[in-house]
């Protein structure tokens, strides 16, 4: 069978994507400032250097396009991890008064397909939410995440869904999550057409499991805040067990009082 550019363009990139030996990956997410602001670990220009130089080792790396200049020496050359752009925009991330949080929230989309690709990023990253009380709001959602899952497709790049309920309808009274809404919001992303889907940890492994047999795409786990690590290791171990694509972890490693240890023991982990 002869295979069309974008065909073969797409699968180039999934090959550098994800580990050749265990077909896995370790992604950092370092896209915390533009839903967020300023986080420990990316506070100063400073602490952003040596991450760049702390974070290579990653197999690829999640950021905005806007703060790829600060990050430039982070995929320059041969050993470099892949880059993933971080397409969308959220403020559902953003809680309290301090950080001038809303009960739900919105997503856009922040940069376009012409820098994505200029940028030499692998795939973008984009936010779907689902359980809006305005059922329009949803639409959207789904709009926008079609159109970009149709210029991945064109252009032979790499898509990866993050769906969510909106967190006013995430979690039980005691702080657990809904596992129904998950298992949802997965399949539609899917559905969609997402070469992979990033999604919180649920309560158990078996959950996990059960949401990987429910995808038709592979999943990636979502490290989520920063929580102690043998919490952490635990969720990558679930994440192999489950037969996921890997993790999706940012401040359990540049959070980390050793981010370069940190980083190596996920990598132990997922790649085993």
């Amino acid at each position: 069978m002869i295979k069309v550019t974008n065909q073969i363009g797409k699968e180039i990139r999934l090959s550098r994507f994800l580990n050749p030996q265990s077909h896995r990956t370790v992604m950092v997410a370092y896209a915390h400032g533009i839903l967020m602001g300023p986080n420990p670990g990316m506070n100063t220009m400073a602490e952003i250097k040596a991450q760049c130089s702390t974070l290579r080792k990653a197999d690829s790396i999640l950021m905005p396009m806007g703060f790829l200049p600060f990050c430039q020496d982070l995929f320059a050359g041969k050993d470099a991890p892949e880059m993933i752009a971080l397409y969308d925009w959220q403020n559902f991330s953003r809680s309290g008064e301090k950080m001038m949080g809303y009960k739900d929230g919105v997503a856009a989309s922040v940069t376009s397909f012409d820098r994505v690709l200029a940028s030499s990023a692998s795939g973008v990253m984009t936010y779907l939410y689902i359980g809006f009380d305005d059922p329009a709001m949803e639409a959207e959602e789904m709009r926008r995440n079609a159109e970009v899952n149709e210029l991945c497709q064109q252009y032979g790049l790499i898509h990866i869904i993050e769906p969510r309920v909106v967190k006013s309808r995430e979690k039980n009274e005691d702080g657990s999550m809904k596992f129904e809404p998950m298992k949802v919001y997965t399949r539609i992303a899917a559905e969609l057409g997402a070469d992979f889907i990033k999604v919180k940890y649920p309560d158990t492994p078996e959950q996990l499991a059960l949401l990987q047999s429910l995808s038709p795409a592979p999943l990636l786990v979502a490290g989520g805040s920063k929580i102690a690590a043998e919490k952490a290791e635990a969720m990558a171990e679930a994440a192999v067990d489950a037969g996921t694509a890997g993790i999706v972890f940012g401040r359990n490693i540049y959070q980390s009082e050793d981010p370069a240890g940190a980083l190596e023991r996920f990598l132990r982990i997922i790649h085993q």
